[in-house]
């Protein structure tokens, strides 16, 4: 084993200087001990956190020449193993009693299926309920407001990479076909892109305009939720490809294709050469960034050509990459507004590294260390402005994504573990100031045990040798044995600083309406502002200084959104105002309900659950012309609170009998208020002229998360022409 090195920088910026042996930050040094402990002293207080010197767990071993990565990696293998229960089950972190989907699933593709694999299967498993993967709860109520279970695919697809477990395969091919199946019977069909809030950032108040309610949320479409899409219909392809279902794999092949060009199509911004978080359910794309989506879309390989600048350009605190940019201004406290989230900078690194962009991936590797060793912990989560924990809403020790995030670090970024068809490929990042040895040893794969040593800087192999012969770091996954690996790394040509990336920032706040008219817009002045963008139906229409905007128009139905701009940033879009022509909307009220529409509805209310006297409830028929209708429901769900519990509530629009769509009713409120009503996301449907019944149904298509809560109070049903 070669002597530990001279204590070099790994990073220096305005904020802290990292060394390969310390920590400093104002206020705060953190330096390795001989013995490979970590002593913290912070504000005139000293602690020590101890760190076994060898794992915790029966998986590989790292040492190395650069002692904070040494006690990093045996840190985060003790915090993983502290964070799986005596029965086997992994635990989100230090203050939570269970784990979800999608934390379980990113901590498994990001590096516990390497260290834990038999806990991984348990805790992925343990995530499906009657065949289907369990939705987190989420914004309204969970599924299918929130749309991020197919997560879970990432999670299985990296452990069966791991272990070779055929039964496995099968068993989770199974769960997801049946889990987009049960998508499709949801999710509107006339659409490429899948609806859904935004994976993981399921605090509305934390990223949404402050107008958008859950089932504004519901109806649009998040980048970073659409990605997981494209990436699970990918990853179930190849898992029947390998059970010889190749006939059943073909539609998932086309599925993710046409998803791709819709994703590109509709998120990519051609002039800032950035993915959009979102789109709203009008259309308009919102640029803001999304980190975790577009480290992701790199990944995958969906990024394509834009990847390195898409990803080089992300906004950029001193501490690290927060979850999105420019943040939310009326939120100040941070969480996933205003927060640099270890796992995400985690995805980052590892997207850097497919890249083969060691400059980029040092950065990444630094901001990791740097955070685990200030909380000596990794933590969930921290303030993007400060650097520290102080001023996050909710946060834990060892969380259990983080955790992983640390470790993905060394076996997909430092050591670049790969697989490729039926080859593990060992493909290297190291950056420069990462230079020196680095073992991995005892690292199982399958039927293999791997001992891997890495020497120098770099991504290029200048020479590998396995078990003391020339060879290649491409070993077949159906090899036995134990295969000792020596790699000398080539010195890439990074010499040249990175460009420094932008700076993350406010946003500024959402313009208000100040009595506007169908035949002038006003709006309130927007502090900051130099600029107005007005938005018709999504779509760009006019740009003003002024805080006017005279309209005119002959259509049905018109919405118009404002936009403040600034020098440097733009807020999100106002709260539509809509200008109906006369006659275009109607309103209908409850008239019959039951199991066959037999009791009289009373009070112009009704409640709805999944009883046979409550199975179907009829509105009042009435004539309209022939046209395209847009329909919603005025109703009540507090059940639950807006961001709690898998309780939102789903019924089937029939007209004339037919079924037309499913009408998503997610929560609207703060649990027990059941006075507070608010309109449904539209359905969209042509209508021939004549009369009609409308209806809403307890369908079996209409089971949701909970599978037996589901439930809402309803007032009465809007139709709008809109053409």
């Amino acid at each position: 084993m070669a002597a530990a090195a001279q204590e070099t920088v790994l990073m220096q910026n305005d904020a802290f200087r990292l060394t390969t042996h310390r920590l400093v930050q104002q206020g705060l040094e953190a330096e390795i001990t001989a013995e490979g402990n970590l002593r913290i002293s912070a504000h005139g207080q000293e602690r020590l956190v101890e760190i076994p010197g060898k794992p915790a767990l029966e998986c590989a071993a790292y040492h190395g020449s650069i002692p904070v990565l040494g006690a990093m990696y045996n840190l985060a293998i003790q915090e993983l193993s502290d964070d799986i229960t005596p029965n086997g089950h992994m635990l989100a972190g230090a203050n939570w009693s269970s784990v979800w989907t999608r934390d379980i699933a990113y901590a498994v593709a990001l590096g516990a299926a390497v260290a834990a694999p038999e806990a991984c299967r348990v805790s992925l498993d343990s995530r499906v309920k009657h065949g289907v993967v369990m939705q987190d709860t989420g914004t309204g109520g969970g599924w299918p407001v929130s749309t991020d279970r197919v997560s879970w695919a990432l999670g299985v697809w990296a452990l069966f990479k791991v272990t070779g477990d055929r039964d496995w395969l099968e068993h989770c091919a199974n769960v997801l076909q049946a889990t987009l199946e049960q998508d499709a019977a949801v999710l509107p069909p006339h659409s490429v892109l899948r609806p859904g809030e935004t994976s993981f950032i399921d605090w509305r108040e934390q990223s949404y305009p402050d107008w958008m309610t859950p089932a504004d949320i519901g109806s649009s479409y998040a980048f970073g939720t659409n990605v997981l899409h494209y990436i699970c219909r990918q990853i179930l392809a190849r898992m029947l490809h390998l059970l010889g279902r190749k006939k059943e794999a073909k539609p998932y092949e086309e599925q993710a294709a046409r998803l791709a060009d819709a994703i590109l199509e509709n998120f990519w911004n051609k002039g800032s050469r950035q993915f959009g978080i979102m789109r709203l359910a009008n259309g308009y794309r919102d640029e803001r960034t999304d980190t975790l989506a577009t480290a992701l879309a790199v990944l995958c390989g969906l990024a394509g050509k834009h990847a390195l600048h898409a990803l080089n350009h992300l906004p950029r605190s001193p501490w690290g990459t927060p979850v999105f940019s420019p943040y939310k201004i009326s939120q100040r406290d941070a969480y996933h507004n205003r927060a640099v989230w270890p796992f995400v900078e985690a995805y980052v690194m590892l997207a850097h590294a497919e890249l083969q962009d060691t400059a980029g991936a040092g950065r990444s590797m630094s901001h990791l260390l740097r955070a685990c060793l200030a909380f000596g912990t990794n933590k969930e989560n921290f303030n993007a402005a400060t650097g520290e924990q102080g001023g996050t809403i909710l946060n834990s020790d060892r969380q259990l994504w983080s955790v992983s995030g640390m470790l993905g670090l060394f076996y997909h970024g430092l050591f670049g573990l790969q697989y490729e068809k039926e080859n593990l490929v060992i493909a290297p990042c190291v950056p420069r100031e990462y230079r020196g040895s680095h073992w991995l040893t005892g690292l199982r794969i399958r039927n293999m045990v791997l001992d891997i040593h890495l020497n120098g800087y770099g991504t290029e192999i200048a020479s590998a040798m396995i078990n003391g012969k020339p060879g290649s770091p491409i070993i077949p996954l159906n090899a036995e044995g134990r295969f000792q690996v020596e790699l000398e790394l080539l010195p890439g040509g990074d010499d040249e600083a990175p460009a420094e990336p932008p700076a993350a920032m406010d946003d500024l706040p959402e313009p208000e309406w100040d009595s506007p008219a169908p035949a002038m817009l006003r709006w309130k002045p927007v502090p900051g502002a130099v600029s107005y963008r007005v938005f018709r139906n999504g779509t760009a229409l006019a740009a003003t200084a002024d805080c006017c905007l005279p309209i005119n128009g002959t259509a049905p139905y018109t919405e118009y959104q404002v936009q403040a701009v600034s020098t440097l940033t733009a807020s999100c879009l106002s709260r539509p105002f809509e200008v109906t022509a006369p006659g275009a909307k109607v309103k209908l009220v409850p008239f019959r309900i039951g199991e066959n529409a037999e009791f009289p509805v009373e009070h112009g209310r009704a409640w709805l659950d999944t009883r046979p006297c409550t199975a179907r409830l009829d509105y009042m028929d009435t004539y309209l012309p022939a046209g395209i209708y847009r329909v919603r429901v005025r109703y009540c769900n507090a059940t639950a609170s807006l961001r709690d519990a898998d309780t939102c509530a789903l019924r089937e629009l029939e007209v004339d009998g037919l079924p037309r769509g499913i009408m998503v009713l997610p929560h609207n409120t703060e649990a027990g208020q059941w006075e507070d009503y608010t309109l449904t996301a539209p359905l969209t449907l042509p209508l021939a002229e004549g009369r009609h019944v409308f209806s809403l149904r307890y369908t079996p298509q209409c089971v949701n998360a909970n599978g037996s809560t589901n439930q809402c109070m309803v007032q009465e049903l809007i139709v709008t022409r809109i053409k």
